[in-house]
């Protein structure tokens, strides 16, 4: 990648504001909508697909050590 380009998408990332902003009438609203009880629930439920992709990831990193082990031949004594 060009580092013209790299630049331009960073100070475009960097320069973007939060993506959900809300009014002074709504932000109390909102923030109750989130701290709410089942903020928990929520926040498992939200970080379940980067859980699911690090076991993957970890997974595929180790898979050639895996199949290894397992096509050994029994030790006999």
């Amino acid at each position: 990648m060009k580092p013209v380009v790299a630049v331009w998408l960073t100070c475009c990332l960097l320069l973007t504001g939060p993506g959900a902003q809300a009014c002074r009438v709504c932000r109390p609203r909102v923030q109750a909508g989130i701290h709410n009880t089942e903020y928990t629930a929520n926040l498992l439920l939200l970080l379940l697909p980067v859980v699911l992709l690090l076991l993957i990831g970890v997974g595929v990193y180790f898979a050639s050590a895996l199949t290894s082990r397992s096509s050994l031949p029994p030790a006999h004594d």
